[in-house]
């Protein structure tokens, strides 16, 4: 893949981008910085107890969150994917409400901190050292940019899904039925989910495993676990939807079930009376856990659909099989999608393109 296909190209792409990693820079160097003043202030025998882990998971979900923001958008402007857009609309919501809730959370954790200490009298802070009062401005910073972003971003992606509409159909087809199979699987929905479930499947372990599991064994590395066998599984997903491999297929719908599956049984010990129930950033594992169940059955129907589609014209679109043709004066990787590069022979260009109807 060439570089230039890996930066904005037009004055809307470089202003989403702008938004993206305006947020990323400004809010996780915040969060660094408060970090910091955290393990600082805080003495190393506080690691014993989970709420300890309360600002430093905090960070992991603001700066993780953003970093796939950026990398997410990179990824729409090569592919021109706008559905795409409006799926990190939808998630940097999310992760303003989840920075919404730090703020209490945060809070919570300083005052419990503060007052308690070791079975030897050692106290878990340092009780001179005022880190509330500078964390709770960064905090508030970090939310008010949040949703500053999050409404930039979906006014912007309106413009831009415009801007990549026309690009779908010049480089697709003009054929209404074969654009309608080509979005859900390739350039609009099914990729899409897989992507944006992962960020929200790996949010929730992360936060659950440290904060509520906090390494009980033998929870703790099976669900931590979950999280690479996660990204194999969306990468397996992506291969077989493009290779429309019926086989592959019905093993990674039968993941997605387990996913589904995972989920519903944490939610049900979340909302229980257990001890699992009594903890610590409940409010982020609900929204984390919920978003996610939603996005894992709304992959599960696509992959469905995805499967009836097979063998119907898609394949050699989703392979590169037929290449664009850019206009005069206009580079090729102008508007690019993301395909293999399997060069087709001239004579059979325009017959590959009337199969598709």
């Amino acid at each position: 893949m060439r570089y230039t296909l890996l930066r904005p190209r037009t004055t809307l792409e470089w202003a989403f981008f702008g938004v993206t990693a305006v947020q990323a820079i400004v809010i996780i160097l915040v969060q660094v910085i408060t970090l910091i003043a955290y393990l600082h202030w805080v003495n190393p025998v506080a690691y014993q107890v989970p709420v300890s882990y309360t600002v430093p998971m905090c960070f992991a979900i603001s700066a993780s969150g953003c970093i796939f923001q950026v990398f997410l958008t990179l990824d729409s402007f090569r592919i021109k994917n706008n559905i795409q857009l409006f799926a990190q609309c939808v998630c940097n919501v999310c992760l303003s409400i989840a920075l919404s809730m730090q703020y209490g959370q945060t809070k919570n954790a300083v005052d419990r901190i503060l007052v308690n200490h070791d079975m030897y009298g050692t106290p878990f802070a340092k009780n001179d050292i005022p880190f509330w009062q500078d964390g709770a401005s960064a905090l508030v910073v970090c939310i008010v940019l949040s949703w500053i972003c999050s409404v930039s971003m979906c006014a912007l992606a309106y413009w831009l899904h415009i801007e990549f509409a026309w690009v779908l159909y010049k480089h697709v087809s003009p054929n209404m039925k074969t654009r309608s199979r080509y979005m859900l699987i390739k350039e609009q929905i099914y990729l899409t989910l897989l992507k944006v479930t992962c960020l929200f499947m790996t949010l929730f372990i992360m936060v659950y495993n440290f904060v509520d599991v906090h390494y009980i064994e033998p929870e703790f590395s099976l669900t931590m676990s979950i999280v690479p066998l996660e990204l194999i599984h969306a990468a397996l997903a992506a291969y077989c939807v493009r290779m429309e491999t019926k086989v592959g297929m019905t093993f990674i719908m039968t993941i997605h079930t387990g996913a589904i599956a995972y989920l519903i049984s944490r939610l049900y010990v979340l909302c229980g009376s257990g001890p699992h129930s009594r903890t610590l950033m409940k409010g982020q594992m609900l929204l984390f856990a919920s978003v996610g169940l939603v996005l894992a059955v709304v992959t599960f129907l696509a992959a469905a659909v995805c499967f009836s589609n097979f063998n119907k014209g898609l394949k050699p679109i989703l392979l590169g099989q037929i290449p664009s043709n850019p206009p005069v004066n206009q580079s090729e990787d102008t508007y690019f999608l993301q395909r293999l590069h399997h060069p087709v022979p001239p004579h059979d260009r325009a017959s590959r393109r009337f199969d598709l109807d």
